[in-house]
C-alpha cells in the first residue's frame, strides 16, 4: 500500500503539467538542443571532432526530422538529421534520461533512416554512409570514457569487418577519461564538459554557449517555446510517467483494476493504453511506453 500512495503523490505531481522555464533551459534540454544544433555552424564542427576530417558543407535535412517506418508502425523523430556533400548521413541525439534499450534504439533509428532512403525496387546500393550519434548525459557502460564507437565486425575474428558503411557513436557528458589508445580531442571534452553543468572552457563550448544566450534573448524563440505542446519537450514527465508505467506493470498481476486506478489516481482508459503498450511491444522499456 506504501507503494500505492507514492504513486497516487506521483500522479498528482505530473498532473500539474510544469514546464520547465525558458531561461532555465540548457544545451541537453531538447528544444534547446534542436534550436541550436541545426545552425550548420554549430553542428559542423562537431561532426568533423568526431569523424576527424573536415566537411565542405553540410545540409541539415530538417529540423527534427519525423520518419514513419510502415501503416502501424512506431516512427521516430530525430533530433538533428544532416547531409554532407559526400551523400553521407549523420543523425545527431541528444538523450537526457536514461533508457535500459540503447542498443536496440540505435538498431531501429538506423533502420529507419535505411528504409527512408531506399524506395521499393532500388538497390541495396542507394544506402548511404551513416552517423548515429547519442550524447549521454549518464554513462550508459560505466567505463568512464568519454566516446563509445561502435560498428559492425566478426565476433570471432575482430580484424574483420561487416563495411555496412553504418557508425554509431555514443559521446558521455560524464566521460573522465580516454581509453587506451583511443584518445579525444581536447575540444570534444571540453563540450561534454559544458553540456554537464561547468563552465565552457573551451572554444566550441563557448560557441555553444553563446548559442544558447542568443536563443534565450529572442523573444521569438521564447514565445515559440511557450507554445510547444508540453509532451514533446519535457523530459520530466516522461521520467515521471515511466515510473508510474512501472508500478503498472509489476502490479498488473496482483491488484484489481479497480485498485489500481483508484490508489495510483489514473483512468481505465490510460491503466489499459499502458497494458496495451506493453503486451504489443515486449522490447518496449519504460520510458518508451511512458513516451
Amino acid at each position: 500500500m506504501i507503494v500505492l500512495r507514492k504513486a497516487k503523490k506521483l500522479m498528482s505531481s505530473t498532473k500539474k503539467r510544469t514546464k520547465k522555464p525558458f531561461d532555465e533551459l540548457t544545451i541537453t534540454d531538447n528544444y534547446m538542443f534542436q534550436t541550436v544544433m541545426t545552425e550548420p555552424k554549430h553542428v559542423r564542427p562537431l561532426l568533423e571532432m568526431i569523424i576527424g576530417k573536415k566537411i565542405r558543407k553540410i545540409e541539415v535535412l530538417t529540423p527534427e526530422k519525423a520518419v514513419e517506418t510502415g501503416y502501424d508502425s512506431r516512427g521516430i523523430r530525430m533530433d538533428v538529421y544532416v547531409e554532407d556533400d559526400e551523400n553521407t548521413i549523420y543523425d545527431v541525439e541528444m538523450q537526457a534520461s536514461r533508457r535500459r534499450s540503447l542498443g536496440k534504439r540505435f538498431r531501429y533509428y538506423q533502420s529507419s533512416i535505411d528504409v527512408d532512403i531506399v524506395n521499393k525496387g532500388d538497390d541495396f546500393g542507394v544506402l548511404k554512409d551513416s552517423f548515429i550519434i547519442f550524447i549521454t548525459t549518464y554513462d550508459p557502460f560505466d567505463k568512464g570514457w568519454y566516446m563509445y564507437p561502435f560498428e559492425t565486425i566478426c565476433t570471432w575474428d575482430s580484424s574483420v569487418k561487416m563495411k555496412d558503411h553504418a557508425k554509431r557513436i555514443i559521446l558521455n557528458t560524464k566521460g573522465t577519461k580516454d581509453k587506451e589508445g583511443h584518445e579525444v580531442s581536447d575540444e570534444i571534452k571540453g563540450m561534454l564538459s559544458y553540456m554537464d553543468g561547468n563552465t565552457p572552457d573551451s572554444d566550441y563550448a563557448k560557441m555553444l554557449d553563446d548559442a544558447v544566450k542568443k536563443v534565450k534573448d529572442n523573444q521569438e524563440r521564447r514565445n515559440e517555446y511557450m507554445n510547444l505542446n508540453l509532451f514533446a519537450i519535457d523530459e520530466r514527465v516522461i521520467g515521471k510517467y515511466s515510473k508510474v508505467v512501472e508500478l503498472i506493470r509489476n502490479n498488473n498481476d496482483l491488484l484489481s483494476d479497480e485498485m489500481m486506478v483508484k490508489f495510483m489516481n489514473i483512468t481505465p482508459e490510460f491503466l489499459q493504453c499502458v497494458r496495451e503498450a506493453i503486451e504489443n511491444n515486449p522490447d518496449w522499456d519504460d520510458e518508451d511506453v511512458a513516451d
